[in-house]
């Protein structure tokens, strides 16, 4: 972590919790090899370079806290600020009364002057004031390092991870069906698995087109209604097809991927996006309603001028002008094949004509709160969750095409900035789900095809305000993965 950034931090639900039965398959922490199993299967991948908060209360576990270990030396106002911020989301799982604390390092027992790794009982020490802040007591402390682990007071008893490996525990979550990825790399890109072996798409090329072809356009209230009813009935089918989402995404044509893809670029086409599909189960027209609300403003402010932007070529919110007359219509979304779901009400299944929706104050408020982590319901997990594998869908197509990581070749710039909207709404998708680690990942790789992304950086703004949203506080309505 950087010292002047805040904490980046992945706050994950608790999965595990004592039970009275003997049954073998359900994981029963007895040990700490038992518990330094949860781990991995937690965050999705072996940490490293890492501090990790595992909360519990008296029966069950809590939230798994997973930070960058910050670089020595540790200055003073640093060291303030990372215990305000640990006590901060440590305070925020309301079921637990102790955590357990590791540190994941590279070095050996023995490399400090105090028998363990330089900078353990520094980071440690900060640990337990950050706990007694939030009203925690540290229950215990480990040291991962390499292959090896042992108590933090105590580094001459080492132990081998391959016990952590070989534990009742990991074997049980192994037995359901959880593993961990080798990296975070490999976490975060390949979380819903990856492409079949020798796809070969042209819908890299399809989202260049798309990009040239809606330039200045996609933040039109009407190609807004119809982007996201095309995405409406896109996210439809991925749901209902559940684990085997890949072969309904693969058999829409390139046109329409690279059109979604392309859209994304527009942040504010992709903050309704979002906002809509987190908000599905609780009213189909109510972030249309908001974007007419915001649209009427935005007109209002900036009436005469040439874009939204005033002038400054920035767009930062919807317009209810018409489209210009050279746009080319959404692409038709094929029908939903028999069986794929119900469309849920108040979304059509395919663009088209749409009554311009009334404006609405509320509505507008509730979009502010809900991508601002906010929002005091529960967003709508399963299709976000659909959301997500879409857009890893669409990395994954969009990453293979010559020069659209460098922006160079014939449509390099095009596709390099479909390419980062597609990892920014993937940002904005890992702040929801509390995942500040996955966040400033998928933001990293934005602004190295793009130096400077605005909506990229304005994603870890929100995420710096608000590390952890109202509804990751709760493991009823936080997303479970």
């Amino acid at each position: 972590m950087d010292s002047g950034a805040r904490v980046r931090a992945e706050a994950h639900p608790g999965r595990m919790s004592e039970h009275t039965t003997r049954d073998p398959f359900v994981p029963v922490v007895r040990c700490a090899a038992d518990l330094l199993a949860v781990v991995p299967h937690t965050l999705g991948y072996w940490p490293a370079d890492s501090l990790v908060l595992f909360a519990a209360g008296r029966t069950t576990a809590g939230a798994c806290v997973r930070v960058d270990l910050p670089r020595r030396p540790v200055g003073v106002r640093f060291a303030a600020t990372f215990v305000e911020e640990l006590a901060e989301l440590v305070g925020h799982d309301a079921v637990s009364d102790r955590v357990f604390a590791i540190v994941y390092t590279g070095l050996s027992p023995g490399d400090g002057p105090d028998g363990g790794p330089d900078g353990v009982a520094e980071v440690l020490a900060l640990v337990d004031e950050a706990a007694a802040r939030a009203d925690r007591t540290v229950a215990a402390r480990w040291v991962v390092a390499g292959d090896r682990w042992w108590p933090a007071e105590d580094p001459a008893e080492v132990h081998d991870v391959a016990a952590v490996l070989d534990s009742a525990v990991n074997a049980a979550l192994i037995a359901t069906g959880s593993s961990w990825a080798s990296g975070p790399r490999q976490a975060m890109d390949h979380e819903y698995g990856a492409l079949p072996e020798g796809t070969a798409r042209g819908v890299a090329a399809a989202a260049a087109r798309w990009v040239r072809a809606g330039g200045g356009a996609w933040h039109h209230l009407e190609r807004v209604a119809d982007t996201l009813a095309a995405w409406r009935a896109v996210l439809e089918r991925v749901v209902a097809a559940g684990d085997d989402w890949q072969g309904p995404l693969l058999a829409l044509d390139d046109d329409l991927l690279g059109f979604l893809a392309a859209g994304l670029a527009e942040p504010v086409l992709a903050d309704l996006l979002l906002a809509d599909t987190a908000t599905a189960a609780d009213d189909g027209e109510g972030v249309l309603a908001a974007a007419a609300m915001w649209a009427e403003l935005c007109d209002e402010t900036f009436e005469g001028a040439p874009g939204p932007g005033g002038g400054a070529g920035e767009l930062f919110g919807p317009s209810l002008r018409p489209l210009p007359p050279d746009v080319p219509p959404v692409p038709p979304v094929p029908p939903a094949p028999p069986g794929a779901g119900r469309q849920r009400p108040g979304g059509p299944q395919a663009p088209g004509p749409r009554s311009a929706p009334e404006p609405d104050a509320v509505q507008l408020v509730r979009l502010t709160r809900v991508l601002a982590g906010e929002w005091e319901h529960a967003p709508d997990w399963r299709r976000l969750d659909a959301l997500y594998r879409v857009l890893l869908g669409l990395a994954w197509l969009l990453e293979p095409v010559p020069g659209a990581r460098r922006g160079r070749g014939p449509d390099g710039a095009e596709q390099a900035a479909a390419m980062a909207g597609v990892l920014v709404e993937l940002a904005q998708l890992n702040r929801f789900r509390a995942r500040g680690s996955h966040t400033a990942h998928f933001v990293r790789r934005a602004t190295s095809l793009v130096p400077g992304h605005a909506p990229a950086l304005r994603v870890l703004r929100l995420a710096d305000a608000r590390p952890v949203p109202l509804w990751a506080r709760d493991r009823s309505t936080a997303w479970h993965g």
